[in-house]
């Protein structure tokens, strides 16, 4: 990628080093739907995202995202 821009190059990189946040995270099937989550390090897990097309999958609140779940 190619990134034309006036800005010094500090400015535009600023905050890169944070980007490792999502290497953490990992796909997991949980009750037939597949979920994100992040391993809080003390045995369960804590949901990012919700991985589905059942709309239904959407209303169930062990899938919201923050809801702490035990793989």
């Amino acid at each position: 990628m190619i990134l034309y821009t006036p800005m010094q190059l500090e400015l535009v990189l600023a905050g890169m080093d944070q980007c490792n946040q999502y290497a953490q995270q990992r796909e997991v099937l949980f009750n037939g739907s597949t979920l994100v989550v992040a391993d809080n390090g003390q045995g369960s897990s804590q949901v990012v995202r919700l991985i589905s097309t059942n709309p239904y999958d959407y209303l169930k609140p062990e899938f919201s995202p923050g809801a702490e779940i035990k793989l």
